[in-house]
């Protein structure tokens, strides 16, 4: 049975939480040629990340989510989508913002750039964490500041009000996660080839693909981050040392003195 919040509509409108612009800006680029090649790379990364999660629920939310699936191996019993904009084939409709989830249900979320096009990156966070049970799963994919498609985002140094996607780097998004209280697992970048230039400078830098992953680099386009949801248990506290009792046998109390009188025996003179 679908885990949904019945506080939560299921029907939204079709003015989003998410930038309308900031969404198609992201899908065009990944029906580039560099972009396609960077899906591929991340769609092989997230297989691997999930390969040994296990569960009833999973859920796919952000940006690419029903346009390119990252699930499609995953052992989870039960997938679902959330969609952003109407007519889209996904199973729910809803914003990254307001999950329409109950609380503790999702053992793998995926998110889809929904950090970089929200106007609340926070609240997507919390969300997750919301919806995911103990020792949860969410995975991360979000642009590079520190990469060529991060450089692209200088054109709107002058004019930040026409910038349609916000760029956040690994450290400031682990940040946020260890602040949750996530354990991240693993951070992995993806897609090192420019993305300006065309199909003509893609095929020629190629070798910087092959080059980035060799060596691990963090400066691909994309980041693929994997973290876990903890949960602390809280264990209590035992006295160190015994304390000893304030009436002793034989004693007791006088309400009128107020204070403490030893019990004269019943043959007392």
């Amino acid at each position: 049975m679908l885990p949904v919040n019945k506080e939560k509509s299921l029907n939204v409108t079709a003015t989003t939480s998410l930038s309308p612009a900031g969404i198609n800006a992201c899908r065009d680029w990944y029906a580039s040629s560099a972009g396609q090649a960077t899906l591929a790379r991340v769609q092989a990364i997230v297989s691997r990340m999930s390969a040994d999660i296990f569960g009833y629920y999973a859920l796919e939310t952000g940006v690419l989510a029903g346009q390119y699936s990252f699930l499609q191996e995953s052992r989870v019993a039960s997938q679902f989508s959330l969609g952003e904009v109407l007519g889209e084939p996904v199973s729910i409709m809803g914003t990254p913002e307001q999950l329409p989830f109950v609380l503790n249900n999702m053992d793998l979320v995926v998110a889809s750039h929904a950090l970089d096009c929200s106007r609340s990156p926070h609240q997507v966070l919390r969300e997750i964490e919301r919806v995911l049970v103990p020792e949860g799963h969410c995975i991360l994919i979000g642009f590079n500041p520190i990469s060529f498609k991060g450089l692209a985002q200088l054109r709107y140094l002058h004019n930040p009000r026409a910038q349609r996607c916000h760029f956040y780097s690994t450290f400031r998004v682990r940040e946020w996660l260890s602040v949750l209280g996530f354990d991240v697992c693993e951070t992995v970048s993806a897609g090192f080839c420019p993305v300006f230039g065309g199909d003509y400078l893609f095929k020629r830098a190629r070798w910087l693909d092959r080059l980035g992953s060799q060596f691990r680099l963090m400066t691909g386009n994309v980041y693929i981050i994997h973290a876990q949801k903890k949960v602390s248990n809280m264990t209590l506290l035992l006295p160190s040392r015994k304390v000893k009792p304030v009436l002793r046998p034989g004693m007791i109390v006088n309400p009128g003195a107020g204070r403490v009188s030893r019990k004269e025996p019943n043959n007392a003179k």
